[in-house]
This record gives C-alpha cells, structure tokens and sequence, in this order.
C-alpha cells in the first residue's frame, strides 16, 4: 500500500503547492508525471468491490508482516516494461500468500485487488484533505490568472507560463480518481477510514 499512499501524496502536495515558480523555471518533467499516470491502475469501483477489500485487508497486513524484509522494489528488478507491475518483484512465498487472500475475498488475481486498492486508496486520500473534485481546475485557473497579471513576466513568459500549467492540469487529471469512486468512497467512508487509518 504505501506505493499507492506516496503516489496520492504527491498528487497532494501538487495541488497545494506553489506551481509557477518551479514552471517559470523549467524544472516540470513531464514524463514524471506521464509515467505515474501509467502506473495508475484505477478501476471502476462497486460497493461489493469495495466490502471485499476492506474485509481482506487485516489478512493482506498480516501477510506483509510475515515478510519483513520483502519490500517491493519502485521498479521490478530485469524489468522496465511499462506493463509490468512492481507485484512480479514480490518473493514467491509472498505473492503466493497475498494471492490466496484476493482470491478468497472474490477477486480474479493480485493484482485485480491491487487495482482496487489504489482506485480506493485515490479517491480516500482526496475526500481525507477535504479536495472536491473541482479542486484541480480552481488552483489551475488561479495559476493562469497569476501569469497573466504577472507584470514582471513578458507577454512570451506568461504564454510560456500557462502553456506549462495546462500540461501539467492534463497530466494530474489522469492521477485524480474516477468522478464514481469518488463519489462511492465518501458514501461508504465509514467502512473505508479504519482501514486506511490502520499503520
């Protein structure tokens, strides 16, 4: 999970930062954000997705403290396909585990409750911060504003400038979660909090 809790993180931290001095000084790389948007595997969720999930959990902690020291990698050793998911690093005896626990909660595979994991945990870690949906396209629209108004930025910066924005804004709003799980998750956000408050 913590993968999943770092990639909302920065989604956070995004958001709320201070954007247009790092745009003004070309420090955006967008294939950061290009490659975490690959990597996020968001499905969309039901209420019987999300019952399953959450009643497998304690059982998928439990496995994880069975293995210490078997951490997955941020990129699977051998490996650099964009298809290929950081779970086909865990040691076998522990793939193994956590595969009979998604299967026993009704999921098709590791990874299936993977995805389910990170669609969830996406759209918790928005309604946690108290972020709407429409939080994205306000802070967006207030950097482009700021651009525009900046007096010490020429007409070629500000259009710089706002360019880098909106290919940022389009690069975050494949890692917001799906308007439906969003939505899901602060319904059944009472299921859903314990789990994601346990360490």
């Amino acid at each position: 999970m913590s993968r999943f809790l770092l990639l909302a993180a920065l989604l956070l931290f995004s958001l709320g930062a201070p954007l247009a001095p790092a745009l003004a000084a070309d420090e955006f790389d967008p294939a950061v954000l290009d490659k975490m948007a690959e990597e996020a595997h968001q499905v969309p969720l039901t209420e019987d997705m999300i019952n399953r999930f959450v009643a497998s959990y304690p059982e998928m902690r439990e496995i994880g403290a069975k293995f210490p020291a078997a951490q997955t990698p941020d990129e699977p050793s051998g490996k650099s396909d964009s298809d290929k998911s950081d779970l086909d690093a865990l040691p076998p005896e522990k793939r193994e585990a956590m595969t009979a626990v998604a299967t026993k909660h009704g999921f098709k595979d590791l990874q299936e409750w993977s995805d389910v994991a990170q669609s969830v945990v996406m759209s918790y870690a928005y309604l946690r911060e108290g972020k709407g949906l429409d939080e994205l396209d306000k802070m967006l629209n207030q950097l482009v504003a700021e651009a525009e108004n900046d007096t010490k930025l020429t007409e070629e910066q500000k259009q710089k400038t706002i360019a880098q924005v909106r290919e940022l804004g389009a690069k975050l709003a494949k890692l917001q979660p799906l308007p439906q799980n969003y939505k899901l998750v602060e319904k059944m956000i009472g299921k859903v909090a314990p789990v994601m408050k346990v360490q």
